[in-house]
């Protein structure tokens, strides 16, 4: 009986840590062509802080600029 008891709670100790990790991981916004952003890398530090970091992806003209920030992206 101990020992299955024992293999519940192990269970149970991964999966609140995968759930916790998976919220805490980061996030990803697309917000948009490059050519209508001026410096991504600005614009996604203004909006998420200093922490985050932006990237036009795809080149200037046809290009997608992405914000990575720290943070679950719950409501973004």
């Amino acid at each position: 009986m101990a020992k299955a008891t024992s293999s519940l709670v192990v269970a149970l100790i991964f999966l609140v840590m995968f759930s916790l990790v998976e919220e805490n991981m980061g996030c990803r916004v697309d917000y948009g062509s490059c050519k209508d952003m001026p410096n991504c890398q600005v614009f996604c530090q203004v909006k998420f802080g200093s922490a985050a970091s932006g990237s036009c992806e795809g080149g200037y003209e046809t290009g997608r600029c992405f914000c990575d920030f720290p943070g679950p992206c719950i409501g973004r």
